[in-house]
């Protein structure tokens, strides 16, 4: 007898832990940049302060360029649930996107900035046609965190075909 494929199954996953070590990474660097900054004005080294601006900002850019984000993807029986916010702020602005699996038809991970900064796009069907919500960054999920997004995504898509 062959398993019966079901789709509505639960899945659960989150970077709740990575997600947590990148925002305390941010604020410490934070405190270091200032701390130097302090360092090189109390003894009046302006080329290293310079530099250290420069690295700062440039650090600062990327991290925000990168927007790494804690991801919670949930999957019930009837419905799709993503949560996240970035964590390369210090105010945290959640957001989450909730749709019943039979709206989503498409879906995109992007990667750019050398791979460092990854997406995730979806895309469902509504009464004025396909729709794309806004990217979502999967930056600090590992590999097969993503893999295992993909393949899920995958499922839904594969049942909603049928």
């Amino acid at each position: 007898m062959n398993p019966k494929e079901n789709i509505n199954f639960i899945f659960q996953l989150n970077n709740k832990g990575r997600s947590g070590i990148f925002f305390i990474l941010f604020i410490l660097s934070g405190i270091v940049f200032l701390g130097l900054a302090f360092l090189f004005v109390a003894t009046n080294k302006t080329y290293e302060l310079i530099a250290t601006i420069l690295i700062a900002v440039g650090y600062f850019i990327l991290f925000h360029k990168i927007k790494p984000s804690f991801f919670e993807m949930l999957v019930t029986e009837r419905y799709l649930q993503v949560n996240f916010y970035s964590v390369s702020s210090t105010v945290r602005n959640y957001q989450s996107i909730e749709m019943e699996l039979h709206h989503l038809v498409g879906f995109q991970v992007k990667q750019s900035i050398l791979g460092l900064k990854k997406t995730l796009t979806l895309s469902v069907q509504s009464k004025y046609g396909i729709a794309d919500y806004p990217p979502i960054s999967v930056s600090i999920l590992k590999k097969n965190e993503i893999e295992q997004v993909v393949h899920v995504l995958n499922k839904i898509l594969e049942e909603n075909k049928k």
